[in-house]
């Protein structure tokens, strides 16, 4: 029989306790140290990706390869002004693979996708790096906002995990001014419409939508100052604007406000006669009268409610064309007005020495104004320079003169820029469009024959123009010729076949549907129904 000493025993058992802790604490340690490692690592895959971004990207170089992000991946900014980008990147991920990747708040270190802002690059510039992990830099939020587009792009889903292709991408606009408008006022649209074309213009990288919000038909706006001029049940809460101005400027979009005068303005002279109209209002109810101080004042009013809603952009929209004087000159309140002014009884000097009055008031409340081309190049009354011209139809004021002239303009060439029920333009029309080239459907134009000018730092853009379309026949119009014109004003100098292009752009509208539930078409055909062309 073997004797064993109890105090011995003691003590082997003490050892054999303590290793035993020991033991679990460095299998605890090592747990923990894996879990952290998890946060913050990918897996690198032996497979080539097809990558598909469009507006295409200035400089793309890719490794064939890709990463693998794990469930545990997270997003990382160490800027605050950036969290709730990547919340909604998160969002459209889920949208887009029914995966997330969620933020975490603690260091860099436990990120795969970090954003940050980068002073070094120019403010419309970002750069995406995809190795070990995603490194994202922007010069702006909005570049960031960008920049998160072409991450949208390029994730595809693999079972449970995201996948990267490895590349490095830098990139910016050609055009700095990328626009899409959408007409509010002859077609009422609903807030989930209007949030819907956003994402349209965010996903393609159109950085202003424009909002049509008045004309003839309604008076789409509220108004505290004069609230008899919202046409009921078809006008927007200041509660909804804010509400629109948030959404657009969490997705690096800025919402251009447009108020109609002195013409297309009916619902003016309608609902306030005593203020609005002219005295020959049986004959002439589209004009305001351009020759009240109460006018002036009332306008002033309505465009410091527009400033105090949208706050973020830079410019309001006077409208400013098309504007019917007939009746006008015969008005009391306008021949004193004209005698006082010294505007040589003649309303079209009127009509400029209003557009001046204009961009003295969005002047006074901190904004440039923008008016569509509807002053002739003669006049006495002289049209300032800092005023952005938007060039449609090329009547009044050709655009090759108001660049000799020193105006800074905008291309919203009637064609194939316009987008009007019947009268729109397949892609590949738009897509043999450039910048600087003008041209018009109707055979008296001036432009009828295209006219083409040379490059110039004074077309800073284009905006591609909705006009007139019921709500339901927005996104199948848009979606498959947004992305024609946005390639061209994003990379002026075309770089991409069309071929190429389009079997882009099958991807990406893929995942446009995802990302906004919808995936109505419609023909794509040129319209036929109007005289002179096609």
């Amino acid at each position: 029989m073997l004797m064993v000493n109890p105090k011995s025993l003691k003590n082997k058992i003490e050892m054999d306790i303590t290793n035993f802790k020991i033991s679990v604490f460095l299998v605890g340690l090592i747990t923990l140290t894996c879990c952290s490692c998890a946060d913050q690592s990918t897996q690198l895959i032996d497979k080539e990706y097809d990558i598909h971004i469009l507006p295409k990207p200035k400089s793309i170089e890719i490794t064939r390869d890709a990463i693998k992000l794990s469930p545990q991946s997270k997003s990382y900014t160490q800027d605050k002004e950036i969290g709730p980008l990547l919340n909604l990147l998160s969002k459209e991920i889920k949208s887009t693979t029914g995966l997330t990747v969620d933020q975490t708040e603690k260091n860099n270190d436990f990120a795969d996708i970090i954003f940050t802002k980068d002073e070094s690059l120019e403010s419309g510039e970002y750069e995406i790096v995809i190795n070990k992990s995603i490194l994202v830099s922007g010069g702006s939020y909005t570049a960031l906002a960008n920049a998160k587009t072409t991450l949208l792009q390029l994730v595809i889903r693999d079972g449970e995990d995201l996948i990267f292709p490895r590349l490095t991408i830098r990139d910016h606009a050609d055009a700095e001014f990328r626009a899409l408008m959408i007409d509010l006022a002859r077609n009422w649209h609903d807030l989930a419409t209007v949030k819907k074309l956003i994402d349209l213009a965010a996903f393609y990288k159109i950085n202003y939508v424009q909002l049509h919000f008045t004309d003839y038909q309604l008076y789409t706006l509220p108004s505290r100052h004069y609230p008899k001029l919202s046409t009921p049940n078809k006008h927007y809460s200041f509660t909804q604007l804010e509400e629109l101005e948030a959404y657009s400027q969490l997705r690096g979009v800025t919402i251009i406000p447009e108020l109609e005068v002195p013409g297309h303005a009916g619902q003016f002279v309608k609902m306030h006669p005593e203020i609005f109209a002219i005295q020959d209002t049986a004959t002439n109810p589209w004009i305001i009268n351009m020759g009240k101080e109460e006018v002036y004042q009332a306008i002033d009013l309505l465009v410091e409610e527009l400033t105090q809603t949208f706050k973020a952009t830079p410019y309001i929209h006077m409208g400013g064309d098309e504007a019917i004087f007939k009746k006008v000159i015969d008005d009391p309140d306008v021949q004193a007005y004209i005698t006082k002014h010294g505007l040589d009884n003649d309303v079209h000097e009127l009509y400029r020495h209003f557009l001046v009055r204009m961009n003295t008031i969005v002047k006074k409340h901190g904004k440039q104004m923008c008016i569509w081309e509807g002053f002739g190049r003669e006049g006495k009354v002289k049209i300032p320079k800092d005023i952005l011209v938007f060039e449609f139809e090329t009547n009044r004021y050709l655009p090759n003169h108001l660049v000799e002239d020193g105006y800074t303009v905008v291309n919203t060439s009637w064609k194939p820029l316009y987008v009007v029920n019947q009268k729109k333009w397949e892609p590949k029309t738009i897509y043999n469009w450039n910048l600087w080239r003008w041209e018009n459907w109707w055979i008296k134009a001036p432009s009828f024959a295209p006219i083409q000018l040379e490059e110039t730092p004074l077309v800073i853009g284009a905006m591609m123009c909705s006009w007139e379309q019921p709500q339901e026949v927005e996104i199948p119009s848009l979606r498959k010729r947004l992305p024609a014109y946005a390639e061209r004003v994003w990379n002026t100098k075309k770089n991409v076949p069309y071929e190429e292009m389009m079997n882009s752009m099958e991807v990406t509208d893929k995942i446009l549907s995802q990302l906004i539930n919808d995936n109505r078409q419609d023909s794509l055909l040129v319209g036929y129904n109007f005289k002179g062309e096609e």
